[in-house]
């Protein structure tokens, strides 16, 4: 079997990154993360990472040209009996078709397309019970532990992160069919796009996709 090449489309909030860690644990993965690959060259010492840090700074997307700079390098080091699996890519229809592109010229044909689908206002409550640790990171849901008020690891106080505010969250929502609406019907019509449905218990929803990959 070639090895698989997934990319993974989904709202925020719809359980993406829970996902995209069994997946690539199931199939021996290397994951591509588009956000790690643009805050890495931020911290660097040139003009480049300047305006990367800027544009990450003001919450913008990055330029396709860019990105796909980024994960290509990656990817080229990348053995073609190992498959990838993509994080934060692609973010707008313009990288969707550089990513089809290269994959293909550069002999990753098997390429699955999965889009976890969720409603707009589920994902929305979602979001609002999420919590994080300040020390650790660690992320909780107020909807299976409500009134958690510290983490139970490390005993640090549980915050709303700044993006899961009402304000940030519609503006998400807001890219999601401005950017990324665009990407699923451009693999959509290529028949690509393998669409899930994300409502239920992660081991529910991982094994649809499991099935859906079969």
């Amino acid at each position: 079997m070639k090895s698989l090449n997934i990319i993974f489309l989904g709202r925020s909030g719809s359980g993406k990154g829970t996902q995209l860690a069994l997946l690539k644990k199931q199939f021996s993965l290397v994951e591509i993360d588009t956000g790690s690959l643009l805050r890495k060259l931020a911290k660097q010492k040139s003009y480049l990472s300047q305006k990367t840090a800027e544009v990450i700074d003001k919450g913008d997307l990055a330029p396709a040209w860019l990105v796909a700079n980024l994960w290509l390098k990656k990817i080229l080091n990348i053995s073609l009996s190992k498959g990838v699996i993509f994080e934060g890519s692609p973010r707008c229809l313009e990288e969707a078709k550089i990513l089809d592109e290269a994959l293909n010229w550069l002999g990753r044909k098997n390429i699955r397309v999965i889009y976890l689908n969720v409603s707009e206002k589920e994902v929305i409550r979602r979001l609002s019970l999420r919590r994080v640790c300040s020390q650790c990171g660690r992320e909780y849901s107020l909807e299976f532990i409500p009134g958690l008020k510290k983490c139970p690891l490390c005993g640090g106080k549980l915050i709303r992160r700044a993006d899961d505010y009402p304000k940030a969250i519609k503006n998400r929502m807001l890219y999601f069919k401005r950017d990324i609406i665009p990407v699923i019907n451009y693999f959509r019509q290529k028949k690509m796009t393998l669409e899930v449905n994300g409502l239920g218990t992660v081991k529910e929803v991982h094994q649809r996709i499991m099935k859906i990959l079969a």
